[in-house]
């Protein structure tokens, strides 16, 4: 008896999926966090102010204040992914994040509030960043690219779902449907810490610095080598010129969830529950276009390119969306759903051109965690500070600030090329080298290509 065969949306939902077995856990445990995060994103800020009686000020101030803490905290904690098994520090990361949450039942006032975010934002931070770092340390080159690549549709899956759950979490703002949410993130976070420690937590991991150089140093000496390190990555121009850049190429996040809807609740005569179905083509077209586009991004010099294409798009997009201020309702509609389909090309491209720099020009051993770490401090950079940089701008200067906007991406799409250009990668010393030697991105200065290695270790 033979099987019927598959359908068309069988066989492209399994295209989705990685390959690699610790990919698939990541993708499914990034997904799980991201329903929480979804749910939050989602219900948090009307709970804040109808429940807890916060201004919208008090709530901005505390929001933009966790997301610097959440920026700061990103570097050590890749510092502590150096050091330790990965799969490891991200099971307890994902436990402590959940835990974190839970300090939401006890505000009652703004002091409160604040608190409670802090606390969340020092785990938040780093959480988002983990699941490169972990495809980074378990998943074999050939396969990162197609990891990546699902996990961001499984990101996004995640975080629609968690809004439309959240949705049904507001029907009624009271104590106890606040608690529900609360309980309901803690509740993912947990079963994505599961997720990662079924995969990971006995899987050997070569990443981790167990070496003399490790325990050599005690005291003041230790510490000062541990700066050192965390400073390593900012101190590497070639690098940095690679984080600015790619970070000022994530204007995508503020331009979709934020400027999108600010200009047309403002500016555009178009009924303000657009939006929704604008945030849905975005999440649409991220799924069916990420994993097949990603593909196409084989190494440092298309990723290159992918950056160019990024801002292309975005600026155009940038254009569409001033333009909808200045036609008709129907017109505008047009321009907006236009704009949002170039910000989620240029998301889909930027995030591919990310990952793959990343991965091909940091160091490959036991410093990979931090310029990772570090590496992912653009993104969140500009998610925390884009949105008042987007607003001041537009309220200064109307449409005429998208194009400072756009100009500032052409910016972005140099800088990445020049630190791609600016020399070959930083490679390991002797002393540094782990026990099984890891395959190497190698670039050139002019003609960036990277090497048929054969000495690939399965852990990456």
């Amino acid at each position: 008896m033979t099987s019927a065969p598959a359908s068309p949306v069988l066989r492209w939902a399994r295209g989705q999926v990685p390959e690699h077995p610790v990919g698939r856990a990541v993708a499914a445990a990034a997904m799980t966090g991201w329903i929480g995060t979804g749910v939050w994103i989602s219900a948090s800020t009307l709970f804040f102010t109808r429940l807890l009686g916060l201004t919208a000020d008090q709530v901005g101030t505390g929001l933009a204040l966790g997301g610097v803490l959440g920026l700061l905290a990103m570097v050590p904690v890749s510092l502590l992914a150096r050091r330790l098994h990965a799969g490891r520090v991200a099971t307890v990361l994902q436990v402590v994040r959940g835990l974190s949450f839970l300090s939401f039942l006890a505000v009652d006032s703004a002091a409160t509030f604040y608190l409670a975010l802090a606390l969340v934002s020092v785990t938040d931070g780093p959480g988002k960043m983990f699941s490169q770092i972990m495809v980074g340390r378990f998943v074999p080159e050939s396969d990162r690219s197609g990891t990546m690549a699902g996990i961001q549709v499984a990101t996004n899956l995640g975080v629609t779902a968690g809004a439309l759950l959240g949705a049904v979490g507001l029907l009624r703002v009271d104590r106890s449907a606040f608690d529900a949410v609360v309980a309901a993130v803690t509740v993912a976070f947990f079963l994505s810490a599961v997720l990662l420690a079924r995969s990971t937590w006995r899987m050997a991991d070569l990443g981790p610095d167990r070496g003399p150089r490790a325990a050599a140093g005690t005291g003041r000496v230790s510490r000062l080598r541990r700066l050192r390190t965390g400073l390593r990555p900012l101190r590497d121009r070639r690098f940095a010129l690679l984080t600015a850049g790619n970070g000022l190429l994530s204007a995508h996040i503020p331009l979709i969830t934020v400027m999108t809807p600010l200009w047309l609740a403002r500016r555009t005569h178009v009924p303000p529950a657009l939006m929704g179905g604008l945030l849905l083509l975005n999440t649409v077209t991220v799924v069916a276009l990420q994993v097949p586009l990603g593909r196409r991004v084989a190494g440092v010099r298309d990723a290159v390119r992918a950056g160019w294409v990024a801002a292309v798009a975005q600026a155009a997009g940038c254009g569409l969306l001033a333009l909808a201020a200045f036609v008709p309702t129907a017109g505008a509609v047009a321009a907006l759903a236009a704009a949002v389909l170039c910000f989620t090309l240029g998301e889909i491209v930027q995030v591919t051109s990310g990952w793959t720099l990343s991965f091909g020009l940091a160091p490959q051993d036991r410093r990979q965690a931090v310029y990772l770490g570090f590496f992912g401090t653009g993104p969140e950079a500009t998610a925390v500070l884009g949105p008042a940089a987007l607003a001041w701008l537009t309220t200064r200067f109307g449409a005429a600030g998208f194009v400072v906007v756009a100009a500032v991406l052409v910016l972005a799409a140099v800088l990445v090329r020049a630190g791609a250009a600016a020399g070959r990668p930083a490679v390991a010393g002797p002393a540094a080298a782990p026990a099984a030697t890891p395959f190497r991105a190698s670039v050139s200065t002019t003609a960036d290509r990277r090497t048929d290695s054969s000495r690939r270790s399965p852990s990456g």
